[in-house]
């Protein structure tokens, strides 16, 4: 049995990033020894500055001769992380997002010229270093060449995941959305969507970050045991612009919610059970097929 040491910035059973990294861990390594290093002072540095950290810790444990992994807030655009670990890292799941509306602002103007560039270069260096690089959705998939593809592997947070036949049970809530305030996740287009499902007299139930807008119901950060309560007893989500196969998105089409996202991810779907994924035009107000 291989022994592996492992940096997680996030291990929590109640986030995306930590659901995602012990997943990787579970199925990735499952006939492994891997010991955690899951740094308790992440309430007190962001996460930027973590990952430096990791990458300090994980050479310390290099010139020990142990086997390594680094997991969590791997996004693509991060040449740092994939430069600077030592020999023989294993990384995954690689993340990433794409610019989908307007450039507002200097990040946005970032996010679109610039992201594009690191992730072919980043990419480049990963299928140096690595037999196999494992992305955790399909969101970069244009980036990945047809020589690449057998290298490439997509949508690892759909591994073993079982959708319901149908969204069925009494349902109390009309929607349930989580929040996070994050300049390429919700847009004014999202606010005004939700201000006039309020207008209409749906309940809406937010998870996350807290949601400023009248006749919403926060609840904060929950466990996951509350959220899938919760869940089940809701009609739809909807989705952020960032990425359509959030592991929040697809926790919620696993209870039986329907979610309603930006028809512009629609290139996501595939062969997924497209009856839970309701594709709308936030421009033409109007939903749309796909």
């Amino acid at each position: 049995m291989q022994n592996y040491i492992a940096w997680c910035n996030d291990y929590s059973k109640n986030t995306g990033e930590g659901k995602l990294a012990r997943k990787f861990i579970k199925i990735k390594f499952s006939k492994c020894k891997v010991k955690i290093i899951c740094p308790k002072i992440s309430f007190f540095l962001s996460n930027y500055v973590l990952q430096f950290f990791g990458i300090f810790v994980l050479w310390y444990y290099y010139f020990a001769g142990k086997k390594l992994i680094y997991t969590n807030y791997l996004p693509l655009w991060n040449t740092f992380i994939f430069l600077l670990s030592p020999p023989g890292t294993k990384f995954g799941p690689i993340t990433g997002s794409i610019q989908i509306n307007k450039i507002k602002n200097f990040k946005s103007f970032l996010r679109f010229y610039t992201f594009p560039v690191l992730y072919k270069l980043n990419l480049k260096i990963l299928l140096f270093r690595l037999n196999k690089i494992i992305f955790a959705t399909n969101i970069l998939k244009k980036y990945i060449s047809k020589k690449d593809k057998k290298k490439v592997f997509i949508n690892f947070v759909l591994f073993d995941v079982k959708f319901p036949k149908e969204n069925s049970g009494y349902k109390k809530y009309d929607y349930i959305i989580y929040y996070r305030k994050h300049e390429n996740k919700f847009f004014n287009h999202h606010y005004d969507y939700i201000r006039n499902e309020i207008n209409k007299g749906k309940k809406i139930i937010i998870v996350g970050d807290k949601f400023n807008l009248k006749g919403v119901q926060n609840l904060g950060l929950i466990s996951s045991s509350k959220l899938t309560k919760f869940q089940k007893k809701t009609k739809y989500t909807l989705s952020g612009d960032d990425n359509l196969l959030s592991l929040f998105n697809l926790e919620c089409a696993q209870n039986g919610v329907k979610i309603i996202f930006n028809y512009k991810l629609n290139f996501q779907i595939g062969k997924i059970n497209r009856h839970f994924f309701i594709a709308y035009n936030y421009n033409k107000k109007k939903f749309v097929k796909y």
